[in-house]
């Protein structure tokens, strides 16, 4: 079993950022700007969560690399940064 991991506190928040935004025009290439329901967002959502816990267990039961786990963690982070865009309401401020 590996060794727990510990929260790094987002130093490196920037890096993580530029990967989300990588990943966010790797889709926008692949698929198009999107136009789906909030049901339709959550089952992608869903759908990438799985492919996450799937990369973990492979990491910690198996041969799966640590690089799988941040990948899909990745595409988690943008579909979740996706629709808290999309629902953000005016009145809040960035």
């Amino acid at each position: 079993m590996t060794p727990k991991k510990t929260d790094r506190c987002l130093v490196g928040i920037e890096g993580l950022f530029k990967a989300v935004l990588m990943e966010h025009n790797r889709q926008l290439s692949k698929w198009g700007i999107q136009n789906a329901t909030i049901f339709e967002w959550l089952c992608y959502l869903t759908e990438e969560v799985g492919e996450l816990n799937e990369a973990a267990a492979e990491n910690e039961y198996r041969v799966g690399s640590p690089e799988e786990v941040y990948k899909e963690a990745i595409q988690v982070a943008t579909l979740a940064l996706k629709i808290a865009e999309i629902y953000k309401p005016a009145e809040v401020q960035l």
